[in-house]
């Protein structure tokens, strides 16, 4: 496997993770309500909320898939085609 992709692949976990990590303390933190302990203490928000979400997006953008394909992408057998009529933008897959 390239190494540009191993990359990728575990960029994509290490943000899963971290967000998971931000959804779980969200969880705790509001199953007792607005008025509860964790919900009241700022320096645990302060560590579970942002900086999870800031490493996310740092980690994706470090590792973006846009390496992994290597500027690939005119290969790729689909596109987006308008309907007239509508407007929907909709998938349309080349054979």
């Amino acid at each position: 496997m390239d190494a540009s992709l191993t990359g990728t692949i575990i960029a994509l976990w290490a943000a899963a993770i971290l967000i998971f990590i931000r959804s779980v303390y969200r969880v705790a933190e509001l199953s007792g309500g607005f008025e509860s302990a964790i919900a009241n203490d700022e320096p645990a928000f302060m560590v579970f909320e942002g900086p999870m979400i800031i490493l996310a997006v740092v980690v994706l953008t470090a590792f973006h898939p846009g390496f992994a394909f290597d500027r690939r992408w005119h290969e790729a057998t689909w596109s987006f085609k308008a309907d007239k009529k509508s407007g929907e933008i909709t998938p349309e897959f080349k054979a």
